[in-house]
């Protein structure tokens, strides 16, 4: 087990801290008074989403070599906390899997090198869809680990990694195994199609959105105010290396997902279909015990609540702008 002693401000290292999560995660870090660094590629990440916040930027892809001379150097910031957030899409694995294996492989690689330096406490985003669809549900951290895209292969070996590296170097950390996030900020594009975002917005353009298969495939929802607050917990109590499953403990089909944001945007029309994707999971539901015991916390945020006051609200503005 480790513990990680929060005493006054702290140091912390955001990589991906540009994009989604990470920008909700450095606007509560900057608000309890860290100092914190921003590390972003800006593939998927946003400047406009840390404009408002005073943090150290760095444009850096951690996946290449020459990351590592720029990691070196970092080593002398003593940082207390690395929040590794930054990844290649799931959804764009099987199109470029070694760039997969690159950005969720060599980029954990490179971040477990400078915490070496600096045992710095380490908390990794890890991916929930390693475990598949197991044959009991719902599903926690004793199941067996089911991959079936590059992405969950390759989250699972930066698992490996970091435990081998906290094992031999004393590196503290904790790995997180998300349910599937949304909230304000989530970026849609057209190779990144976060469906609850993707929905909102095509329904806001009076455009039907697309339903991949029959919709009869199902997603655990957690949104991200819920995922931050652990992550701040994790440096807070004490964890060992088995993956935190984070998750509402909800099941619910995209079928029945499209028809709630339909009733709440008054849209009337059925949805696209085209064909399952390829590596998808058919079933996320999954048991959030673990982490209510280890890190003292429990989902707040409910999926219509989320809706009605940060998705839909911030998705409006940004058609209205005409950013989307």
């Amino acid at each position: 087990m480790y513990r990680y002693e929060a005493c006054g401000m702290r140091k912390c290292l955001i990589t991906g801290g540009a994009g989604f999560v990470g920008s909700h995660l450095a606007d509560k870090l900057v608000a309890q008074g860290d100092k914190v660094t921003v590390m972003d590629d800006f593939s998927n990440g946003s400047r406009q989403n840390i404009s408002h916040l005073s943090v150290k930027l760095m444009k850096v892809d951690i996946s290449r070599k020459f990351a590592q001379a720029t990691l070196k150097k970092l080593a002398s910031e003593k940082f207390d906390v690395i929040y590794h957030l930054a990844c290649f899409p799931r959804s764009m694995s099987f199109d470029d899997p070694f760039r997969d294996v690159e950005v969720n492989v060599a980029g954990m690689v490179n971040i477990l090198e400078l915490a070496k330096r600096t045992k710095s406490k380490v908390i990794f985003s890890s991916n929930s869809g390693i475990y598949g669809t197991p044959e009991r549900l719902p599903i926690n951290e004793d199941c067996e680990d089911m991959p079936s895209s590059p992405y969950d292969i390759d989250k699972l070996a930066a698992e490996y990694f970091v435990k081998i590296y906290s094992r031999t170097f004393s590196i503290p950390a904790t790995i997180f195994r998300f349910g599937t996030v949304y909230g304000s900020r989530q970026k849609v594009s057209p190779t990144w199609k976060p469906v609850i975002a993707e929905f909102v917005c095509k329904m806001l353009k009076k455009t039907a959105p697309t339903v991949d298969g029959d919709g009869k495939q199902t997603r655990d929802f957690i949104h991200v105010s819920d995922i931050v607050e652990a992550l701040l917990r994790a440096t807070e109590v004490e964890t060992d290396l088995k993956p935190i499953v984070l998750s509402s403990n909800t099941e619910l089909s995209i079928n029945q997902l499209y028809n709630i944001i339909a009733k709440l945007l008054n849209f009337k029309k059925p949805p696209k279909k085209a064909p399952p994707k390829i590596g998808d999971v058919r079933r996320m539901w999954y048991d959030n015990a673990h982490a209510k015991k280890v890190l003292r916390w429990s989902p707040k945020m409910t999926l219509m609540e989320a809706l009605k006051k940060d998705v839909i609200p911030y998705y409006s503005k940004q058609v209205e702008a005409g950013k989307i």
